[in-house]
């Protein structure tokens, strides 16, 4: 009998040490069954302004800085419609700035409705208007940035309620015109010359937002969106930021005029989209159902685009793309859009399943024993 109890002893001392130098083995852990990165399109199909493969102009540098995360790969449409087919498999739908005259068809407002159906992502991204005062001026392709109606009217099409893009209708002799507008502020701005290139630091966001995450200083050049109090907006102007939109094919409304009173604004609603006091939102973000949408009034602050200021600035020649946190911020976008998709490593599992089977080896070896006395 003694015998056999020292025998007991000796196998619980075994256990007890077995399950010691289990915990403290390492294992590879896998973060998803098949290990699938986060897809994200760049639709390049619809006349952007930014081309995803230009290093110099375009979004080439944020897109690679994208690609080289271990977390996404970055896909590319240049010519396919945005159908069931071009889509099937993409977690992030990226949609910067297209013009107007490349609108999205009644197949591809389908093919983004079931994507968004599925519980994928949407990053719609429009930009300001520019005048002729405007370094990018010379850039024929330019001149009509800021023509977000593609982008509120893809919105329109797909039910989605809330934010647009502030745009004014304007008919010029024949012509037809829906431009965006642009935020100015002189207090905040790089150059007192060119109040619409903006620095904007954490008193004008959600600082409990993940997007804005370790985000300090943001250097932008954007259109605002509509309504002023749009459900969603986590990015705003300062109280002395104003909004305006173009007057006609070249000029800005009355820009030296900013601290208009709200009679002069009903008056005129059309010359003004924000006034001084009523902090223009620029940056969006919502959920609809399992899908997640951001709204930026900005893709040239993510661009290799120089900045917009006079050639006497010693800052001309930088690109914007390495602006305050700019890079990051998309980074974060990016994050948490598609905060869902993949789930964190754990060993979790692992050590239940392990833990489990040395209590069923305890537990049978307790009934055995059981058993014998």
């Amino acid at each position: 009998m003694l015998c056999s109890r020292s025998i007991s002893k000796i196998h619980v001392a075994s256990v007890l040490i077995l399950v010691v130098l289990s915990s403290s083995f390492q294992c590879t852990v896998r973060a998803q069954k098949s290990l699938d990165q986060v897809v994200v399109l760049y639709d390049a199909s619809h006349r952007q302004q930014f081309a995803p493969d230009d290093a110099d102009q375009g979004l080439k540098l944020m897109l690679d800085m994208v690609n080289v995360s271990t977390r996404y790969v970055v896909k590319v449409n240049n010519d396919d419609p945005l159908n069931d087919t071009t889509l099937s498999g993409v977690d992030v739908l990226i949609l910067a700035s297209p013009d107007k005259s490349n609108e999205f068809t009644d197949v591809e407002v389908r093919g983004i409705a079931e994507l968004l159906h599925n519980g994928s992502s949407l990053f719609v991204l429009g930009d300001p208007s520019i005048d002729q005062n405007s370094t990018y001026w010379n850039d024929f392709e330019f001149q009509d940035l800021g023509e977000n109606i593609a982008i509120n009217r893809l919105l329109d099409a797909l039910n989605i309620t809330g934010a647009r893009y502030s745009i004014n209708h304007t008919i010029v002799g024949d012509d037809e015109y829906w431009w965006g507008d642009t935020m100015f502020d002189y207090e905040h701005a790089l150059n007192t010359s060119s109040p619409s290139i903006i620095r904007l630091d954490s008193s004008t966001w959600d600082t409990t937002h993940p997007i804005f995450k370790d985000i300090n200083e943001i250097i932008t050049m954007t259109s605002t969106l509509k309504p002023m109090n749009t459900t969603g907006a986590i990015a705003k102007g300062y109280d002395t930021s104003f909004a305006q939109y173009r007057r006609g094919p070249n000029t800005f409304a009355n820009i030296s005029f900013p601290n208009m009173s709200l009679t002069e604004f009903a008056e005129r609603p059309l010359s003004y989209s924000a006034i001084n006091g009523t902090f223009p939102p620029w940056l969006a973000a919502f959920k609809i159902n399992r899908s997640r949408i951001v709204m930026s009034g900005s893709t040239i602050m993510f661009s290799a685009r120089e900045l917009d200021l006079p050639e006497d600035d010693a800052r001309s020649d930088e690109k914007w793309f390495y602006q305050g946190d700019n890079r990051f911020l998309f980074m974060n976008i990016l994050d948490w859009l598609s905060e869902e998709f993949i789930e964190t490593p754990t060993a979790t599992t692992y050590m239940l399943v392990l833990s489990a089977g040395m209590i069923l080896v305890g537990v049978v070896y307790y009934i055995a024993q059981k058993k014998r006395r």
